[in-house]
Order: C-alpha cells, then structure tokens, then sequence
C-alpha cells in the first residue's frame, strides 16, 4: 500500500499505540494523519511555519507531539485536530520531541546544541541539558523513565538523569556525526548510526 501526499518529503512516521494510524511529518510545514488500513489521510494538523522533522503519539493515542524547523514544539489534540500548547526556547530548528513515558513530560533536541525538557501541564521549560558541543540529532527515553540518551554531532551519544539534569556516562567510538539512536525494549543496549557509516551497539 502507498500512501500519497503530493510528493512533499517526509520526515518522519510514526504508527499510534493501537496501530490503526499513522502520523507523518512533511515539508510542506503539515502534519498528516493516515489510516493504515484503508490508506487514506484522516485529518492535517496546521500550524507550523516550516518543515515538520517529528511527529509522535502519545501513550494513551490522544496527543501528538511535533517539532520543526520553525525552532518550536506543538502539542495537538488529535481528536479535534486542535492545537493544545507551543514551547518555545530553542534557537535553531528543533529535530525531535518526545512524550516521556509517563506523558507528563516533552524532551527535545536541536541545532541549538541543547535538550530542553518541558512540563506539558504548565507549558513551561523544566531543564536544559546543554553539555553537547555541536548539533543534537535524535533523543531516546529509556524503559526507566529517568534516563534519555542523545546523540550529536560532536561524535559522542550520552546518557543523562532527566531528575538531576546530569550525565551519566559518554559513549564515544564513532568519528564523525551521530545522528540517530535506539535503545532496546529492556533498557540494556543502545544502538548508533553516524555519517561514518557504521552502526554502533553499546551494551
């Protein structure tokens, strides 16, 4: 099955808890839902000024979370299609936004070099972890909820205590940008890609 929206690109997809749907983010500055079923678009969440880079459903299938190139994150109402909130603080374009496992809570990284944890009940910023000396690619949660692992363009993935806003621990072997990483379903392995072409996996 093909999904057709135009030909804009598309930056990311992500599936709903239950599975019946798809939410995509494009560059055409939309945020697209799909049913995976019949194939159809459902619903455009409007309100970003630049390409989306994430999209994702929260645990319950009731939110969305977006960021983009707007330098902003959106939170979506996906029942309605409404916009629920906007953070802002970030100064270059943000590259993903993430549900804590808890829903309480959006983690997200960007050009900017920083990760910014908001509390989505107040709308407000919570911490700022900023010891990455180059751009932030991608951000993880681990299964503890505690724990979030990132990786840069400094060439280096890191662990952090979302409580204490300190890192844990440096991984460090690739030799050019890291730009996106995994964590396994136990918690106990991290997975790597860089622009060294190699994938890495730290246990």
């Amino acid at each position: 099955m093909k999904l057709i929206n135009d030909l804009n690109t598309i930056w990311d997809v992500n599936f709903s808890p239950d599975g019946k749907y798809i939410v995509s983010g494009l560059q055409d500055n939309t945020i697209r839902l799909w049913d995976v079923h019949s194939g159809i678009e459902i619903k455009q969440l409007l309100g970003h000024s630049k390409d989306v880079l994430s999209a994702q459903f929260s645990s319950d299938g009731k939110m969305i979370v977006s960021s983009s190139n707007d330098k902003t994150i959106d939170l979506w109402n996906v029942e309605s299609g409404k916009l629920l909130k906007q953070f802002k603080g970030h100064s270059s374009r943000v590259m993903r936004a993430k549900f804590s496992p808890d829903g309480k809570f959006i983690t997200s990284c960007s050009l900017d070099d920083k990760i910014r944890i908001w509390n989505i009940e107040t709308g407000l910023e919570w911490k700022i972890l900023k010891e990455h000396s180059h751009h932030v690619n991608d951000i993880k949660y681990l299964p503890d909820g505690q724990t979030i692992v990132s990786c840069s363009s400094d060439n280096t993935i890191r662990l952090w205590n979302i409580e204490s806003g300190k890192r844990i621990q440096i991984l460090e072997g690739h030799s050019q940008a890291v730009r996106c990483v995994d964590v396994s379903q136990n918690g106990n392995t991290i997975v790597s890609g860089s622009t060294d072409c190699t994938i890495r996996i730290w246990g």
